[in-house]
């Protein structure tokens, strides 16, 4: 059996039960009571003590639409209550458990691309070109600066280049002995500079990092097509009417006309059977040129700019 609810002559008893005075003292206390909250919420506010807080704010104007005939309606700005429960009362009626907070532990810093202080430095395999990109981008594909071709930038730095170690220097030839008194066209040209040092006015080029693929924080940001809006199809409420329409799954559960009619309805959340998307449409076996007719009874609604 269920239980009755709780209502005002159940408090008048057990109120005047609880004190001692009879149910028509304890009724005209609840109507004292009242008339008290009502005055002071207008002013400065009223605590019910252990239970809630009344207090009068201010609305600002604000647009809503209306579900019944989906029309845009503005109401002004105007004065409302509000009711707060105390925490008193709150953790009375809905204790908080005691593994209510859970501490999640920190996110890693993101890893920055333009750190070029630990780089790496290649050459391309078409062109030569020396090109340096930052440690944090190996592996991933990129376009060579210099002639445009498809290159992988490398884990580690490739001997001979900016960041990479030396080249063994060549065994030297058995050199021929020459008189003591050597001219200067005769003399040894000046000694190279190492390979695994940058010269003078090097030609190192720094990769593109847009061309990675990548944002500043490290991860990869394909650009991948945008998924197909799914499509709802269904008939018209009117009997009169009928008419087959067309609309994205997005206004689903709106209000809208028929546009033929005109006839309010509300878009279903989903497809009506023989309808273009419909459940039992099997857009590959059925004939082209059925298909075609459909989709040209079909009438097809947006979403309003409003909503």
């Amino acid at each position: 059996m269920k239980k009755a609810s709780y209502n005002k002559s159940h408090l008048v008893r057990e109120l005047g039960f609880s004190v001692g005075v009879s149910q028509v003292k304890a009724r005209l206390l609840l109507e004292a009571l009242k008339q008290i909250a009502y005055r002071e919420s207008c002013s400065e506010g009223f605590t019910l003590p252990g239970l809630c807080r009344f207090d009068v704010i201010r609305r600002k104007e604000r647009k809503v639409r209306n579900p019944q005939t989906g029309e845009r309606i503005l109401i002004a700005e105007h004065d409302t209550l509000r009711v707060r429960v105390l925490k008193k009362a709150r953790n009375a009626v809905t204790p908080a458990p005691e593994n209510l907070i859970t501490v999640i532990p920190a996110a890693p810093a993101p890893q920055i691309l333009e750190d070029f202080s630990e780089a790496i430095s290649f050459c391309c395999k078409k062109c030569k070109q020396e090109i340096e990109a930052p440690h944090s981008a190996a592996g991933l594909l990129a376009d060579c600066p210099a002639c445009g071709a498809s290159i992988t930038v490398p884990s580690a730095s490739e001997p001979g280049t900016l960041h990479g170690p030396a080249l063994p220097e060549p065994a030297a030839a058995a050199a021929p002995i020459m008189p003591s008194t050597a001219t200067a066209e005769t003399a040894p040209p000046a000694t190279a500079p190492s390979s695994g040092q940058k010269s003078k006015g090097g030609q190192t080029i720094r990769i593109d990092l847009a061309a990675l693929g990548l944002d500043t924080a490290g991860t990869p940001s394909p650009q991948k097509p945008l998924p197909k809006k799914r499509m709802l199809s269904f008939y018209c409420k009117n009997a009169n009417c009928r008419q087959e329409i067309e609309a994205p799954a997005d206004m689903a559960g709106t209000a809208a006309e028929c546009p033929s009619c005109g006839a309010s309805f509300e878009v279903p959340f989903f497809s009506d059977p023989g309808t273009l998307h419909g459940s039992d449409l099997d857009h590959k076996k059925i004939d082209p040129g059925t298909l075609k007719d459909i989709k040209i009874r079909t009438i097809r609604i947006e979403v309003p700019d409003d909503v």
